[in-house]
């Protein structure tokens, strides 16, 4: 029996002899080497890119036209020191009262990005009248005529990049001598260009 007993504690003293060495013994370590630095070189392409409003639609209001207008369009006057009588002219002036050229400007028309590489050069925009003549929607309403050209600033020194556009506007200069009618007068068009030279 005491034999058996001696076995049976060597036998455990083992098994835990064994257990303490698989715990206490460290796993195997992972391996790592020393960093190796790498370079990294991207090449960004040189790109231009214009975004252009589709229509511009110009409304005037009367004051456009005469500083003396109500808001409704009407106005009287009485010149002074005029007297009418039978005689042909009774010196009542007949200049327009109008401002027969009308300057406005359009805002927000275009956006352009670009990254050109080349300091100092920037981006610039050109805006061009291909056809300058508006046509009235009333029969017998005559027609107007317009030139364009490009808000300042019209360029930029310094590339924009591809996040944050460079934004500008054109303003519209319109001749109403021809325009016999109220409403609306249709038929212009223009050409706006982007340039990173």
């Amino acid at each position: 029996m005491k034999t058996k007993f001696l076995l049976v504690l060597a036998a455990t003293s083992a098994f835990f002899s064994a257990l303490s060495s698989v715990i206490v013994a460290p796993a195997n370590a992972q391996l790592t080497t020393a960093p190796s630095n790498v370079n990294v070189t991207v090449t960004v392409p040189e790109v231009l890119y214009l975004r252009t409003v589709s229509d511009i639609q110009l409304d005037l209001v009367p004051s456009d036209l005469s500083s003396a207008l109500s808001s409704g369009g009407i106005a009287t006057e009485t010149q002074p020191i005029t007297v009418a009588d039978s005689s042909p002219s009774s010196g009542l002036s007949t200049a327009s009262p109008f401002n027969t050229t009308v300057t406005k400007p359009i805002p927000l028309v275009f956006a352009v990005w670009s990254n050109n590489p080349r300091s100092g050069q920037g981006v610039a925009v050109t805006v061009s009248t291909t056809t300058g003549t508006l046509n009235s929607a009333v029969s017998g309403g005559g027609s107007a005529t317009f030139t364009s050209s490009v808000t300042a600033p019209s360029s930029q020194t310094t590339a924009p990049g591809l996040s944050t556009p460079f934004t500008g506007g054109i303003t519209l200069a319109v001749n109403l001598t021809g325009a016999k009618a109220a409403g609306s007068y249709s038929g212009g068009a223009i050409a706006i260009t982007a340039n990173a030279p």
